[in-house]
C-alpha cells in the first residue's frame, strides 16, 4: 500500500508550523534531495527532541510540479483562482512548496523547521512562516469550536487521500491565512455570533434548522451532492500577536473540487444572493494550492 506522509491522517498536535515557499531559477536537483529525505529527517528529529508525534509534509504547486518533479502532474491541480465579490474577497498568493509540521511541542516543530530550511538554503525563498496553536481545546480565536465536523479514523485517508492511480496516496491542498477583525467581532452580542457560525458558543451545537440563518457559516460550506455531503479534512489552527490575529486555514482532500465549492458558496453570492456571515469579519490575505504526494513518491524523487 502507498505509504501518505505522515503530516496529513495524524490527528493535529498542539502546535502547527506552515512554511510557504517560491523556488529559486537554477538546478532543481538539490531541493529534489531535500524533498526526498524530508520523511527520514522528520524521523531523526523526532528521535532527537524525543517527540515521537513530531509529523510533516510538502506538497508542490502546479507551476512548478514538472520543473521540480519530471513527472506528469496530477489531474486537477491547478494554480489557485482568486474570488472576489464586493468588499469579500479570496487573494492567490505567490508559493511553489507548502511545507506542514505538527506535534504536542513548538520547539520539536522549530527544530525540524530549521533543519528543512538549511537543506534547501539558497534554492528558495521563504514566502510566509506562521506558527499556530491550538487554543482553548479546539477553539478558534473568535471562541467557537473549529473543525467540529471534521472526519475522524479511518474516515481521514477516506477524505484526504487519493485512492488509486499515479498519485494514490498523495493528497490536494489548500490552504488559506485569514486575519479577524476581533474588536467587531467581540461587540457582537453571542445570540449574533452565533447566527453567524451556526453553532451554539458555550455547547458548540448546531442550531435548529428553524432559526439558523441562511447565511451562517455552516449553511454555506456544508453542501451535499447526489446524497452525500462534501467533505475536507482540516489542519486549521488560530496563531497571532497582539498586533493581528487570525486562522490559517489547511484542507487536505482526494479531490481539489470540495475546497473550491465551499470557497465559492463562502465569497460569492450568485444563486441566492447570500454570502458567509462570517466574512463580515475576517478576511483571506492568502490564498495558494498544491499536491502532497505520497511519502513513496517524494522517496522517488532521489
Amino acid at each position: 500500500m502507498t505509504k501518505p506522509q505522515s503530516a496529513i491522517c495524524a490527528d493535529g498536535g498542539d502546535f502547527g508550523l506552515f512554511l510557504t515557499l517560491v523556488l529559486a531559477d537554477g538546478d532543481m536537483g538539490p531541493v529534489r534531495r531535500v524533498l526526498a529525505a524530508l520523511p527520514d529527517m522528520t524521523e531523526a528529529v523526532a528521535e532527537q527532541a524525543g517527540e515521537p508525534a513530531l509529523v510533516s509534509s510538502v506538497a508542490i504547486g502546479a507551476s512548478c510540479w514538472t520543473r521540480l518533479t519530471g513527472r506528469e502532474c496530477p489531474e486537477g491541480l491547478v494554480p489557485f483562482a482568486p474570488l472576489a465579490e464586493g468588499a469579500r474577497k479570496a487573494p492567490a498568493t505567490p508559493a511553489d512548496l507548502f511545507v506542514h509540521i505538527h506535534s504536542p511541542r513548538h520547539d520539536a516543530n522549530l527544530m525540524l523547521a530549521r533543519r528543512v530550511m538549511a537543506a534547501l538554503g539558497s534554492h528558495v525563498r521563504l514566502a510566509e512562516e506562521v506558527m499556530g496553536f491550538r487554543h482553548m481545546g479546539k477553539r478558534d480565536l473568535t471562541g467557537f469550536v473549529d473543525g467540529t465536523e471534521n472526519p475522524e479514523g479511518d474516515e481521514r485517508a477516506e477524505v484526504a487521500l487519493v485512492a488509486d492511480g499515479p498519485h494514490a496516496g498523495g493528497s490536494f491542498v489548500s490552504l488559506q491565512r485569514y486575519v479577524h477583525d476581533l474588536a467587531r467581532w467581540e461587540a457582537l452580542s453571542t445570540p449574533d455570533q452565533e447566527a453567524a457560525v451556526g453553532r451554539t458558543k458555550e455547547g458548540d451545537e448546531e442550531l435548529a434548522d428553524a432559526v439558523k440563518p441562511p447565511f451562517a457559516h455552516i449553511v454555506r460550506v456544508v453542501i451535499e451532492e447526489d446524497g452525500e455531503e462534501l467533505e475536507v479534512l482540516r489542519h486549521s489552527m488560530p496563531y497571532g500577536s497582539t498586533s493581528e490575529n487570525g486562522l490559517y486555514f489547511v484542507a487536505y482532500c482526494a479531490s481539489p473540487a470540495p475546497f473550491r465549492k465551499m470557497l465559492e458558496r463562502m465569497v460569492l453570492s450568485a444563486g441566492d444572493g447570500l454570502h458567509d456571515r462570517l466574512l463580515d469579519f475576517t478576511r483571506a490575505v492568502t490564498g495558494a494550492s498544491f499536491f502532497a504526494p505520497s511519502a513513496d513518491f517524494l522517496e522517488s524523487l532521489a
